[in-house]
């Protein structure tokens, strides 16, 4: 059985707006979909989704309805959130301790990739190079080129 993958959020807004990296995003989405990967993400997927396409509508970059089907499908989309309670929110305080980050967001994908065996992808740079000396299973879009 094949190695599941955790997709962040800002992955996937990568792969339904309008970012130069998209290409990228595209070639890894259809991999994982042709192999039958198991995609999987924490609750907290959907409201960064949410909240991402709401900012783009606020500041006039997305019209309203093309923000609101995205959001759609991003709720239909594949991706299994992984919801296993305590479980989930104590380690991720705990790697976000263990990072020394101020936040436990990201630390939920982290989580969720650590708890399910998955890879993490993304597209924060800025959380790739916190972590990618001691986590080989995170990785950055970049390494789709």
């Amino acid at each position: 059985m094949s190695v599941p993958i955790c997709v962040d959020a800002s992955l996937y807004l990568v792969l339904v707006l309008n970012d130069h990296r998209r290409p990228l995003a595209e070639r890894l989405w259809t991999r994982w979909i042709e192999q039958g990967r198991r995609l999987v993400a924490p609750p907290l997927f959907r409201a960064e989704v949410c909240s991402v396409l709401r900012m783009h509508t606020w500041k006039r970059e997305i019209a309203h309805d093309s923000a609101l089907a995205l959001l759609a499908a991003g709720l239909r989309s594949p991706i299994e959130i992984w919801d296993e309670g305590t479980i989930l929110y104590t380690r991720a305080f705990e790697l976000a301790a263990q990072f020394d980050h101020t936040r436990a967001y990201d630390a939920q994908y982290l989580a969720v990739a650590e708890l399910t065996g998955a890879e993490l992808w993304t597209a924060d740079k800025r959380l790739v190079n916190s972590v990618s000396r001691q986590l080989s299973w995170v990785h950055a879009i970049e390494e789709a080129a």
